[in-house]
């Protein structure tokens, strides 16, 4: 239920009683008129109010605690009280600002019972209700998390290239603070990053192109002020965005002549005050060609009071930034500081160092004669029209049963998410290893927070490993992660300013791990989560997508992309040069311009096939080796594998199906095997060798059936052709398509004759199939493709192994490979593209699992 006035200021009333700083006037806890135009109540305010509650007016500053009456030791040795009701009357304070580490933003209804409080204590106190801030930028830079609707940041809006988008984040971000008591955000980043190397604003800027920026901020700004009805603040005027220096330890500067800050910084100020911007925080930089005198922008009239109130115009309230932050607080000491700001044209002062000294030496200024009570009465004016054109003055509590049903609903979750959707960026793609196929797979993510990505995965039937190595991973992190990655078919390894080794990740720890993870030969897709800088640190990874962002939509989003669920959109906001040559002068080249960004039909569901023919073994001692197998399977990186000539020596093993199926298990996939016929004549108590083929599969099999195909019988002196098992078939799902994958060894003889009988068998068995099914057919055939006996064959199934160009067998095979003796083969029915194929490298002697080189199919379907 949501306070009245009168319910509020009784329960107020006793908390703040005696909490006021000396001088303050007991005559002006007057509350505020319910109603009434701001040409009555902003005057009429000003004029009833002490100058002790005017000063107030002008400060913004945090206090902690849950509630408006928890005491908080943080609060006793900062300002003397112990509560932050206590805190707000003691100073008459204009505005607070809500923070993590205060303890404001635990949950939605904390934050709102939070804001009623402390309106409740402003009002007993001077009558004028609190402005209620927070930094809520969204994606690097967030306050208020879940269950509000976390959305992508500035430069994931600039990667979106659409202003609705960022109308629409910031018309949802105005509602949901508001519902929760916050009236003002410091929002949008009006800053244009056009230095990669900035430390503090990166991707909070929209774009390094001004224009983009300034479209977007714009947008942003009418989407909280009109739409979502809070204030908006762009900062950091005039402009933060060409520094490689951070203002919270030291002055940043910047260089650009003064004709050079219109062109590239300018811009989104400018955007933002023609969309009605309500409020301007300033930044902690020196720009010489602005104001020689080398006083940071806050402290700077010629800045302040000359370009942006009387050249731009702005007659908003301009705010500092922190005033704890270094770059503000070298050159003047911290009772100087709110003193100048004033004399520049601030009009509100957020976080002093020590609020009661900076309160005090404002209040001694005024008294003293060097600042005027004009000057005062000027920067109360604009906060009190803010405060009242919002609707603040008539409606300043917020109803908590309200809540459920503005904030974090589905439907703003979603627009989040299409957001996101369309700002995931694909800078390279240059084996062509995405989208990848909807099999399951072992996937690794590693890096900085993988565990939502891998959660998102995990929904696509992906076997995740988490490795959480941070933002400056262990020696110890690192083997740990490159050993699982040995293990998985994948690895995706998420960044965070890995490029950033003066703060960030000062050993280049970050750098070392995704560069150890490219030397591995293993697929490794390379995802920074924030700067999209970071690419031009490593070791030319052939896999790169950015997101600009964490949050759990940017992975959601992330996820889509990689399994081709939707197209890749975003395109580069920023220019994204090389690494930088220490040794040179001149700039490093561009990696990445702007507006760079790959992208591929959502509607193509991409398939690998491989054909492996076990054979005889191979390797010095040329016998099988299963672990050796196994890792040549592995390094093909099939979503289905045609396995031939099961028939090596295999000590006291008594069926393939158990080799088979421990293969299987070491390549986390799904086996199958069929039987042709026993090498071995039965003889008991003796195991037999049984010779067959089989299949491997990522994807789970619905159905599997051991067909016969005319062959001849090896167990016969005079081999006839006759009917016999062999001629394997796996039904998988792929995206609600069925998948009819047939294994096969056809003709071992080489003979003709049988060779026709068995395509015929081969063509009916097919025709069993519905229509609209996909088929592949994998195994060998000891003939040319354009052998007579096989033409039928290719009318109903194309070949790959043509497509490679070349034959499978390599110097090792035996027998010698020859007009007769084609090894392997990958061939596919309508509907399925081959995309590419090749016979894999030759591998040394020692290395090899098989006598026979695979050959491997990259195909595609229309889903």
């Amino acid at each position: 239920m949501e306070l009245t006035r009168r319910q509020t200021l009784g329960l107020a009333a006793a908390a703040v009683a005696g909490s006021t700083v000396a001088g303050t006037t007991a005559a002006s806890a007057t509350p505020a008129p319910t109603a009434g135009g701001t040409d009555r109540w902003v005057p009429d305010t000003l004029r009833r109010m002490s100058l002790e509650q005017k000063v107030g007016q002008l400060f913004v500053c945090y206090a902690y605690g849950q509630t408006a009456d928890t005491a908080d030791a943080r609060n006793t040795s900062l300002y003397g009280v112990a509560t932050p009701a206590e805190v707000v009357a003691k100073f008459n304070l204009g505005g607070v600002i809500y923070f993590a580490w205060t303890d404001s933003v635990r949950n939605p209804e904390q934050i709102a019972t939070l804001s009623n409080g402390l309106q409740a204590a402003s009002l007993s106190t001077t009558g004028v209700p609190l402005q209620i801030s927070t930094d809520q930028e969204y994606g690097s830079v967030v306050r208020v998390g879940p269950p509000a609707t976390q959305f992508p940041g500035g430069m994931a809006l600039g990667a979106t290239r659409s202003t609705n988008f960022a109308r629409s984040a910031g018309a949802i971000a105005g509602r949901e603070l508001k519902a929760l008591g916050i009236t003002t955000d410091f929002a949008p980043d009006a800053d244009v990053n056009m230095n990669p190397l900035n430390p503090v604003i990166g991707v909070r800027s929209a774009s390094s192109d001004p224009k983009l920026a300034a479209d977007i901020v714009a947008a942003q700004v009418k989407g909280y002020q009109r739409d979502g009805r809070i204030v908006s603040t762009a900062k950091h005027f005039p402009g933060h965005g060409d520094i490689e220096t951070d203002s919270h330890v030291g002055i940043p500067e910047i260089h650009h002549t003064r004709e050079q800050w219109a062109e590239f910084d300018l811009p989104p100020f400018q955007a933002a005050i023609r969309a009605g911007i309500q409020s301007i925080m300033t930044a902690h930089i020196v720009v010489k060609s602005l104001d020689p005198s080398g006083d940071p922008a806050t402290l700077s009239r010629p800045i302040l009071t000359g370009i942006l109130r009387e050249q731009l115009k702005f007659d908003g309230v301009i705010i500092t930034d922190s005033l704890g932050m270094q770059g503000v607080r070298d050159k003047y000491g911290d009772a100087e500081i709110p003193l100048r700001a004033i004399e520049a044209g601030v009009d509100q002062l957020l976080m002093p160092v020590d609020p009661g000294l900076a309160y005090n030496s404002v209040l001694d200024a005024v008294r003293g004669g060097r600042i005027s009570e004009q000057r005062i009465d000027e920067s109360v004016t604009r906060i009190l029209k803010l405060k009242h054109s919002g609707g603040l003055v008539a409606d300043p509590y917020v109803d908590l049963s309200r809540i459920t049903k503005v904030v974090g609903t589905p439907a703003n979750y979603a627009e989040a998410q299409r957001i996101a959707d369309r700002s995931t960026t694909l800078l390279r793609n240059d084996d062509g290893l995405l989208p990848l196929s909807p099999a399951p797979r072992s996937i690794v993510v590693a890096g900085y927070s993988p565990a939502t990505l891998a959660a998102a995965l995990q929904k696509r039937g992906a076997t995740t490993v988490v490795k959480d190595t941070g933002t400056q991973p262990s020696d110890a992190k690192i083997t740990d992660a490159l050993a699982a990655a040995d293990a998985a078919d994948l690895t995706v390894v998420l960044t965070n300013k890995a490029w950033d080794t003066e703060v960030t990740d000062k050993q280049a720890r970050q750098q070392q791990l995704v560069n150890r993870l490219l030397a591995t030969g293993r697929p490794v897709i390379v995802v920074p989560v924030r700067d999209p800088y970071d690419v031009a640190y490593f070791d030319d990874p052939t896999t790169t997508l950015v997101t600009y962002g964490s949050t759990a939509v940017s992975m959601e989003a992330l996820a889509k992309v990689l399994y081709g669920e939707i197209a890749p959109t975003g395109k580069l906001p920023v220019e994204i040069p090389a690494k930088p040559d220490p040794d040179s002068t001149e700039p490093a080249p561009v990696l990445h311009p702007f507006g760079h960004g790959l992208t591929f039909d959502p509607r193509t569901v991409r398939l690998t096939v491989a054909s492996y023919n076990i054979h005889a073994g191979a390797g010095e001692d040329n016998v099988f080796d299963l672990e050796r197998t196994a890792r040549a399977i592995k390094a093909l990186d099939a979503d289905l594998v045609g396995l031939q000539e099961v028939d090596v020596h295999w000590g006291d093993r008594s069926e393939w199906l158990d080799t088979i199926t421990e293969l299987a298990t070491k390549l986390g996939m799904y086996p199958a095997f069929a039987p042709i016929y026993d090498l071995d004549p039965p003889a008991e108590g003796q195991p037999r060798r049984q010779y067959g083929v089989g299949v491997l599969s990522r994807f789970p099999l619905v159905r599997v059936q051991n067909h016969e195909i005319t062959r001849l019988s090896t167990q016969d002196p005079n081999p006839v052709p006759a009917p016999a098992p062999g001629f394997l078939e796996v039904e998988v799902d792929v995206r609600g398509r069925r998948l009819h994958v047939y294994s096969t060894h056809l003709d071992y003889r080489a003979d003709p004759a049988v060779r026709q009988l068995q395509v015929a068998d081969t063509l009916r068995i097919l025709a069993q199939d519905r229509r609209q099914d996909l088929q592949i057919l994998v195994g060998d055939f000891n003939a040319e493709a354009d052998a007579p006996e096989l033409a039928r064959l290719w009318t109903r199934l194309k070949d790959s192994w043509t497509a490679a160009g070349a034959t499978a067998g390599g110097p090792n095979t035996y027998p010698a490979v020859a007009a007769t003796k084609r090894i392997d083969f990958v061939t596919v029915g309508r509907g399925l593209t081959v995309r590419s194929a090749q016979v894999t490298p030759e591998l040394p002697l020692a290395e090899t699992a098989s006598d026979h080189r695979p050959i491997i199919a990259d195909l595609t379907f229309r889903s």
